[in-house]
């Protein structure tokens, strides 16, 4: 997320906070929202905000959580001080305190490996095979090994030492498609956590800016970088020669990266995203957003951004006159057998848009709603709640408004006619608060679908660059979105 300039930053409010909460992350069909592998709930007390989530097992996961919560709430707004809360350090705003509820469930966890765990492990083996020489020959063979046995153990922790099993194929994967593209030669052992170039580049953000003119700030690490680690030559000389290369401040994302590609063609230098490898699935790597450079785009590792017509791209927005469910999202679903799913779903008060690739083992990112809003050039969806009525009186009021959206989004279609459907919205608002939540998030997704019917459902060059677009800039890989090279294994 980018961070704000102090004169333009609002006051904290309880609200604001909230929203802000929910577009930091992924956020599920259960709004819960995952920010550095750690998914956590907000909860709205008698104190004020409360972020509750599972103890990921060891504090430095809590602590690198925390930190980047609270970085990214102080580089947005104002009236905010410390506090704490349950021995934990919390933030006191206008009117509430926002903390968090860690909650200890037992010594084996259900549920997913929280992402810091589960992508040290690959350090692990990785360094494994690099520094200390041990062959891996199947996934059997990673845990017969004494110190990789005892040093994953004591990662995953007793809450997690059961679930070690669970990735043995995909460490295994890994380290065979490592070695076999980048093999052994020269390569620093990886690091993770305060020392990892991760940190590094987290450091250079906010000297870093998506366009001078207007000024754009670059966003955090994640909204431009998916690399979960990094493999470098000569850590100390590449950390200086972009050091170097970033004077003087601020540049444009485009200087950083070029400047990373060019280390990627030198091999002193790449950025790994890690997905879950499927179990007796092979892991394949594949370069993204190195388009520019002739040399990556002839290995066959060269990702090429599928390309689509509108007959590949088909909705599904139901939802919005369909029941009174909020999680349900609205799709978009794109490519052979629906390959690619965009689902526009509550988070929060908004909506958000998350992307997933069919049969993959996570989702592949979220398109930031500022983007989704410059590339819809719409005139009726807005991606804030609050210039939506605010009761059903004043929902009323803007029937015209409504009435067309909800004709043309429904026309042609076995639906109930706009009064039906008005009835449907007012109920929801009077019924309670979170039925007040779920009929503006219809409306929110009704003026979403407005928009991008109007503007992008002809069968044209136009309309499936657009729907392409929210996919690929959801996961990162759009061409021309100042995203970073990497490589991904999966």
């Amino acid at each position: 997320m980018s961070t704000i300039p102090l004169k333009d930053r609002p006051t904290a409010t309880e609200e604001n906070l909230e929203d802000f909460l929910y577009q930091m992350g992924e956020v599920d069909n259960q709004d819960r929202v995952t920010v550095e592998g750690i998914q956590f709930e907000i909860f709205k007390g008698r104190t004020g905000i409360e972020l509750s989530f599972d103890h990921p097992g060891a504090m430095r996961y809590i602590n690198k959580f925390k930190g980047t919560i609270w970085r990214e709430l102080k580089g947005n707004f104002t009236g905010l001080t410390p506090a704490e809360k349950g021995g934990y350090a919390a933030l006191r705003y206008r009117g509430g305190l926002l903390s968090f509820d860690v909650e200890f469930t037992g010594t084996v966890a259900k549920g997913a490996v929280p992402a810091p765990i589960q992508e040290e492990g690959t350090t692990i083996i990785l360094n494994r095979a690099l520094v200390d020489n041990i062959k891996f020959n199947s996934k059997e063979s990673i845990l017969e090994d004494k110190e990789t046995n005892k040093r994953l153990t004591k990662l995953f922790g007793k809450k997690y030492e059961k679930r070690i099993q669970d990735w043995t194929w995909t460490y295994y994967q890994q380290n065979e498609v490592w070695l076999k593209e980048y093999g052994k030669s020269g390569w620093d052992p990886f690091l993770y956590g305060n020392k990892a170039f991760v940190k590094f580049f987290e450091g250079h953000m906010k000297n870093l800016r998506r366009d001078h003119d207007p000024k754009i700030p670059a966003g955090n690490y994640t909204t431009w970088n998916p690399a979960d680690i990094w493999a470098v030559k000569n850590m100390s000389k590449v950390k200086k020669d972009i050091d170097a290369a970033l004077k003087p401040k601020p540049q444009h994302l485009i200087e950083l990266n070029n400047l990373l590609i060019n280390l990627m063609e030198d091999k002193e230098l790449i950025g790994i995203s890690l997905k879950m490898v499927k179990d007796k699935q092979d892991a394949h790597i594949k370069l993204h957003n190195v388009e520019t450079s002739p040399i990556l785009r002839s290995l066959d590792s060269f990702y090429e951004v599928e390309e689509y017509d509108m007959n590949d791209i088909h909705f599904r927005y139901d939802n919005i006159w369909e029941g009174e469910a909020s999680y349900v999202p609205t799709q978009v679903k794109i490519g052979s057998s629906d390959k690619y799913e965009i689902n526009i779903r509550k988070s929060g008060n908004n909506i958000s848009f998350n992307t997933q690739i069919k049969g993959a083992a996570a989702q592949g990112g979220q398109t930031p709603i500022a983007m989704v809003v410059k590339m819809l050039k719409g005139k009726k969806f807005n991606a804030s709640h609050t210039s939506y009525p605010k009761d059903a009186t004043e929902f009323v009021k803007k029937q015209k408004h409504y009435r067309e959206m909800y004709n043309f989004v429904t026309k042609g279609q076995n639906v109930p006619d706009y009064n039906k459907w008005e009835l449907s919205i007012v109920f929801l608002y009077n019924k309670s608060s979170k039925g007040k939540q779920i009929a503006i998030v219809k409306l929110m997704q009704l003026s979403f679908w407005y928009d991008a019917l109007n503007n992008y459902s002809a069968n044209n060059v136009k309309s499936a660059e657009f729907w392409t677009d929210l996919l690929y800039t959801g996961m990162k890989i759009k061409p021309g979105r100042e995203f970073a090279p990497h490589a991904k294994i999966s």
